[in-house]
């Protein structure tokens, strides 16, 4: 979707059609294409080329979204509207929080490594129904090393965001108590305006944070796939395609949204 479209009046609704698109062509096409890959019978090239259509399709995802990100929607993008119930718990600065996609990954590693009975299977039967049977030293620690990242930059944005947060409303307090001392009879500036002016101020940082967390999810979902195999990175992109479109279906939304109601 062109990014003129983000520059006309009601941002939500703008952002709303294009994540919705998104998340059509996730499920109808990317999720599809990747299975059908999957399969035994499909040619290691065509596997090679639906893993390089989903990342492209959710990292260009993130850069829409950069793209758009200015002082005037970032309020938007941060708490994004669009957004249902189901999918609110896993959001970290505007989209889904890194740590569930180091969490994806090691749930396929330690499901395959808990149970000592496959240990007697073929090697055969572990390339292509165990692929994260044993995994590598060096896939260990490349895991490892995009952990550490996270657990580094995670508290880094949230603190930024609280600072950024605490800046935006020490300016409203301030000018809003000023605003309201007469001085000589001088008419003070209305409150709006004070409150405007303190926001502008913030936004540029909200707009920077916004981006530096987008540049986590990117660099934490293109490592993953970059550090494991073509079998291993396809359905690490198939779990993470399925649990995006999972919140959009209307039974499981339906049934989360009932269990939250007050008795």
């Amino acid at each position: 979707m062109p990014f003129s479209l983000f520059s006309r009046k009601k941002p939500s609704r703008r952002f709303n059609e294009f994540y919705a698109d998104w998340s059509k062509t996730l499920a109808e096409n990317c999720l599809p294409g990747l299975r059908q890959a999957l399969s035994s019978a499909a040619p290691a090239a065509v596997l090679s080329s639906n893993v390089d259509v989903v990342l492209r399709h959710l990292v260009s995802y993130y850069e829409t979204l950069d793209l758009a990100a200015d002082p005037n929607t970032i309020a938007y993008l941060l708490f994004p509207s669009w957004r249902n119930s189901l999918e609110l718990p896993f959001l970290f600065l505007g989209d889904i929080h890194p740590y569930l996609l180091t969490n994806l990954l090691r749930s396929f590693i330690d499901r395959e490594n808990r149970d000592p009975d496959d240990d007697d299977s073929p090697e055969l039967a572990l390339d292509l129904d165990h692929p994260w049977k044993d995994p590598s030293d060096d896939l260990v620690t490349r895991i490892g090393q995009i952990e550490c990242t996270m657990r580094l930059m995670v508290p880094v944005l949230q603190d930024r965001m609280r600072k950024a947060q605490r800046g935006f409303v020490a300016r409203v307090s301030e000018n809003w108590v000023s605003s309201y001392r007469s001085r000589e009879g001088r008419k003070m500036k209305p409150v709006t305006a004070t409150a405007a002016s303190a926001a502008v101020e913030e936004m540029e940082e909200l707009v920077s944070i916004f981006v530096d967390a987008n540049r986590l999810r990117k660099s934490v979902i293109t490592d993953v796939v970059g550090a494991t195999s073509e079998h291993q990175a396809a359905l690490f992109l198939e779990g993470l395609c399925q649990f995006l479109v999972g919140f959009k279906d209307q039974f499981l939304l339906q049934d989360f949204e009932l269990l939250s109601l007050p008795n």
